[in-house]
């Protein structure tokens, strides 16, 4: 009787959990030929509300394409950073901070999928695979392409902050097209290395271009645009003779990707909506989330006019916490009209960044600069001041301006709550994603519709390199660099193998071999493909 009571009791167990099993396993959404990822970096829902009104038909071009939510949680924690949250959408992993494109070392969050034995070993991406698959690939931001969430789909380091090793990465990943600002961490002047990246993008065929005018007069393969030293001006802000829009950097890039027949995938991201949460600093979200939708259209008509395509939107993680009303509505928050949100924010004429860079030494003109930029005629005394003492003045106007437009925010920093989800298709083999997911998910998604095995990628691309090198009867040597030129030296016999770190290559008794993946020093340990291996004879 006891066994039997056993019996039932593991039966039921059973039976209760078949049904998690089931929803547990990965879902065939099909397959796509392109595949286009924009991400609008630290918008909450109620940050793409805001602009929403502030547009003439109140109508956003994302908007038909909602489909779920997003669970942004970190491996380890609720509250995302671009770096952990970038990862999950390029690898199908969540990991932590400040990690790029980098397994965790903790974990136990929902969605965290852990195993000690890879802590800290790089993750393959999307772009690595879309490459390895035929595929054109490519990357857009507004920040310096450094920054942590284009970093996440092209690099892979423990730092997000380490750009010059990012940096290098990128430069050795095969992309084709490279668009955004960071061009300092290109430069031999700036690195600490010396190395003149520039020289070696165009030594590997980019078209290396500085202007809208030459990017639009580019008709090659491969494209790399720089057009700012350390991150592009909001879009309100920005003299159009010196930097593209990002709708503009879209269209080029999807010109170029398109040229190849097997298809691409491209990632576009609107930083700069990030940061201007962060500086609580509503001009600055609303100016690049309109400009960030103006480039979902361009997608959008591209999917609609070449078919083949699933163009999939979400944002990494909230910022700020903004939200439309807060506390100092003295009519009451339903009978505020909307006139009295849109009123200064939807005719701005700058950001907080913009007014900051139009006062004086001294700050003499504020009143006449807040006049100009927001029509505020009437700053008083403690505004006036606030500014003035300001050590931050993207913040301070911030400030005097969302009070003055019933806009609130419980942060300077980012927020654990879900993001809004949206999918497009015009390829009749791919679903879309919907319901409320983790941005894993997404990393699984998009992997999936182009038919990427990232798991195996990673086993060919990323090995220990000591135990590969000495099974095949090797000895290696990590020759650490005061100046970051790390190398790898691996000798049998009279061969002798140099190992360039954040590199693509071997010099194999000085000759210069490609090793199908870069060199990788994660500060503990350094990981190579298999091809490095296969050149030991």
């Amino acid at each position: 009787m006891k066994n039997f009571k056993k019996i039932m009791a593991l039966v039921l167990v059973f039976v209760i959990m078949v049904p998690s099993f089931a929803m547990a396993a990965e879902v065939n959404y099909g397959t796509a030929k392109n595949v286009i990822m924009m991400i609008p970096d630290g918008m909450n829902i109620e940050a793409s509300t805001m602009a929403r009104w502030m547009t003439d038909d109140f109508k956003l071009v994302m908007d038909s394409m909602a489909t779920g939510l997003v669970k942004t949680n970190n491996a380890n924690t609720p509250i995302a950073d671009s770096a952990p949250a970038g990862t999950a959408m390029a690898t199908g992993y969540k990991t932590q901070s400040p990690y790029v494109g980098t397994y965790p070392s903790v974990a136990g969050m929902p969605g965290a999928e852990f195993d000690k034995s890879k802590a800290m070993m790089p993750i393959a991406t999307i772009v690595e695979g879309a490459e390895r698959a035929g595929k054109a690939t490519g990357i857009i931001s507004t920040s310096n392409v450094q920054h942590a969430t284009p970093a996440d789909f092209t690099s892979h380091n423990p730092n997000r902050n380490n750009y010059e090793d990012l940096a290098e990465q990128q430069v050795y990943q095969g992309m084709e097209v490279v668009l955004g600002a960071g061009s300092k961490h290109l430069d031999p002047v700036v690195r600490k290395d010396g190395e003149d990246l520039v020289g070696v993008i165009k030594e590997l065929g980019y078209d290396y271009i500085t202007t809208p005018e030459a990017m639009k007069a580019s008709t090659g393969d491969k494209l790399w645009g720089m057009f700012a030293e350390s991150a592009m001006a909001y879009d309100i802000d920005r003299d159009p003779a010196k930097e593209p829009s990002l709708a503009e950097m879209t269209e080029k890039a999807l010109e170029v990707l398109a040229k190849n027949d097997k298809g691409f995938f491209l990632m576009v991201e609107g930083s700069k909506v990030d940061w201007a949460a962060h500086a609580n600093d509503p001009v600055g979200v609303n100016s690049d989330v309109l400009a960030f939708d103006k480039a979902v259209k361009i997608a959008k008509d591209f999917a609609d006019k070449h078919g083949d395509t699933v163009l999939i939107i979400a944002s990494d993680h909230g910022t700020g916490g903004l939200t439309v009303g807060h506390r100092q509505i003295s009519s009451g928050y339903d009978k505020a009209p909307l006139e009295s949100f849109t009123h200064i924010i939807k005719d701005a004429k700058l950001t907080g960044e913009g007014v900051a860079a139009k006062l004086d030494e001294n700050r003499t003109n504020i009143a006449a600069v807040m006049n100009e930029a927001y029509g505020i005629a009437d700053l008083t005394e403690a505004e006036l001041k606030s500014i003035k003492d300001a050590k931050d003045v993207q913040g301070a106007v911030g400030t005097v301006v969302s009070n003055r437009s019933n806009i609130g925010w419980t942060t300077g920093g980012h927020v654990g709550g879900d993001v809004a989800l949206y999918c497009y298709s015009t390829d009749s083999n791919a679903k879309v994603l919907s319901g409320t997911v983790h941005n894993s998910d997404i990393g699984k998604y998009v992997s999936g519709l182009l038919q990427l095995d990232l798991n195996s990628l990673t086993s060919k691309l990323y090995n220990v390199a000591r135990p590969g090198f000495e099974a095949k009867g090797a000895t290696i040597e990590f020759n650490f660099a005061e100046d970051t030129n790390h190398e790898v030296k691996v000798v049998k016999g009279e061969q002798e193998i140099i190992l360039p770190i954040s590199k693509n290559y071997a010099l194999v008794n000085g000759e210069k071999v490609d090793i199908g993946g870069l060199t990788i020093f994660n500060t503990k340990t350094i990981y190579v493909p298999q091809g490095a291996f296969e050149l030991v004879k």
